[in-house]
């Protein structure tokens, strides 16, 4: 039917747009840590766990598109879609975001190298301790598969994209702590928010259109992965802006000469 293939067209562009809207909003944390010579006023916590999300993102957007194992698990749990609606943007995506992550994290762990001034920070106890638990998941379930028949390797990509879910909820908390704490957002890009706020309603859109198409509206929550990471990207993006926007506006964008690291920052309202 024509409305069918316009509908396709437009969730293909869709789909590309929010995937360059996406992967477009890693780059202006990494320029805005090269302008200011310095990773200060950003979470280390935030840059490791968004590695790690990001990684487990590929690994669920691969095995969807590439294993036929996988894609054949699916069709049988969905019948009426058939196939899954992981799109190859998806998995574009987090394979390019993981790498530039990593590039951000060798802000912090390279310092020297990008000559950056920056105040030295250690990732949390907490955030390693997430790290840890979250690997330690993965490799049970997968310990799971080969010694039960009740459990599939479909089940396993699930808890890694559930993986990925989870350090999306937790990675953001840090940052927003850091801006409370500071009672500014300087060093936190709200150029990277804005993009991947748009991004994410992009990608929402259209997991709604893909699973209307396939009038299987179970593709919504065939893809979980995608689904929440929409709407748990629009959450925080939301209270990012709240934060840069409204709390913290009347802030300078950079600390002034003069100023110590030391100052009490919770009563700082003016330069």
């Amino acid at each position: 039917m024509l409305i069918d293939m316009w509908t396709h067209t437009i969730s293909q562009i869709l789909g590309w747009t929010y995937f360059v809207l996406w992967s477009l909003s890693f780059y202006p944390q990494v320029l805005h840590n090269h302008r200011r010579r310095s990773t200060d006023g950003f979470s280390v916590d935030f840059a490791v766990l968004n590695i790690l999300g990001l990684i487990a993102y590929t690994v669920f957007n691969a095995c969807f598109l590439f294993s036929p194992i996988v894609r054949a698990q699916y069709s049988r749990r969905h019948p009426e879609g058939a196939k899954p609606t992981v799109q190859w943007n998806d998995f574009i995506y987090a394979l390019h975001g993981a790498l530039v992550c990593c590039l951000i994290g060798s802000h912090f762990l390279c310092a020297s190298f990008w000559n950056f001034r920056s105040k030295k920070q250690r990732v949390s106890t907490l955030a390693l301790v997430v790290i840890g638990g979250c690997i330690g998941v993965a490799v049970l379930a997968i310990l799971y598969v080969w010694v039960s028949a009740s459990c599939e390797w479909i089940d396993v990509v699930y808890v890694v994209g559930m993986i990925k879910v989870f350090l999306t909820a937790v990675k953001y908390t840090p940052q927003a702590i850091m801006n409370y704490l500071h009672q500014s957002t300087a060093g936190f890009s709200i150029v990277a928010v804005l993009l991947d706020l748009t991004g994410a309603l992009l990608s929402l859109i259209q997991l709604v259109l893909d699973s209307w198409l396939q009038s299987d509206w179970s593709g919504t929550t065939g893809n979980i992965a995608k689904l929440s990471l929409g709407n748990l990207t629009l959450v925080f993006d939301v209270i990012f802006i709240f934060q840069h926007f409204v709390l913290y506006r009347e802030q300078p964008a950079e600390r002034k000469p003069g100023r110590s690291e030391n100052d009490p920052l919770l009563h700082s309202n003016g330069p």
